[in-house]
């Protein structure tokens, strides 16, 4: 049960990664298009390709994944802190 909590903490993690980087790719996307009939497509949604919806998306999935990423790596030092005071 302990291994699956701890696979489980690493794949969250890695997904926190996975958003932030996307995040992060959406916010420094250099293509620009000024009526925004061109776009990319982040995690299923088309975003257009003007200023605004890039900063605003690239922002958002970025601050998602570090959510993630801090959230998971508390949960995880929580998680090994209980099992060493168990050992206790």
């Amino acid at each position: 049960m302990k291994k699956l909590k701890i696979g489980s903490g690493f794949l969250l993690f890695i997904i926190g990664l996975y958003v932030a980087f996307q995040g992060y790719s959406t916010y420094t996307f250099s293509v620009r298009s000024y009526d925004g009939s061109m776009g990319v497509y982040k995690f299923g949604f088309f975003i257009p390709a003007t200023d605004y919806h890039l900063h605003t998306t690239g922002v958002i999935f970025t601050c998602v994944g570090l959510v993630l990423i801090i959230s998971t790596s508390y949960w995880m030092y929580l998680l090994l802190k209980k099992q060493k005071e168990s050992l206790n």
